[in-house]
Order: structure tokens, then C-alpha cells, then sequence
């Protein structure tokens, strides 16, 4: 039998800003923009070149004092463990 491979240790913590946009998506809690972006966090790392390794931590905030926040008055803070992941084969 062979042994899954462990879990790799994180090397960064990897932070993603959502704006929230009123009358724009579907949430209708702050519990559903979280999720909305939990969801959307492995292909933001990605195009970021890095591989989320672990549990995420999620918050809403006052976009105001929050770098990467575009303006927005609110935004969802997501931060979670993450590696390094190799580089796409293409260029533009």
C-alpha cells in the first residue's frame, strides 16, 4: 500500500482582495461573498504563480485601509497558506 504524499509545507501566505460592488453578483450575505470568493481563490492564485496549500481565512473590510482594494468601500480579504507554482509554458 502505498502512502499518500504529505501535504507541502507553505513557503508564503498568499493574499486576495475582492471589491464588493453593490447590485453586482448574486450574494445576498457577507457569509455568500465569502464563499463566492473562496471559490474563486485557487485561479487567482494561479494566475498569481502560486498553489494555496491550506485552510484560507476570509474577512470583509473597509476597503478604505486596505492595499489592492481599487476604491471599493468594501472589499472580501482572503489570505491562505500557500507554495509557489511553476510557471505557465506560454507567452503572450
Amino acid at each position: 500500500m502505498t502512502r499518500p504524499k504529505p501535504a507541502p509545507t507553505a513557503t508564503h501566505t498568499f493574499r486576495a482582495v475582492w471589491p464588493v460592488v453593490d447590485g453586482a453578483g448574486t450574494a445576498q450575505t457577507d457569509q455568500e461573498l465569502i464563499l463566492q470568493a473562496i471559490g474563486d481563490l485557487p485561479d487567482v492564485a494561479h494566475r498569481h504563480q502560486a498553489r494555496i496549500v491550506g485552510p484560507p481565512r476570509a474577512c470583509i473590510a473597509d476597503g478604505r485601509r486596505v492595499p489592492g482594494s481599487g476604491g471599493a468601500r468594501t472589499v472580501v480579504i482572503i489570505e491562505a497558506p500557500a507554495v509557489a507554482a511553476a510557471a505557465r509554458g506560454y507567452h503572450h
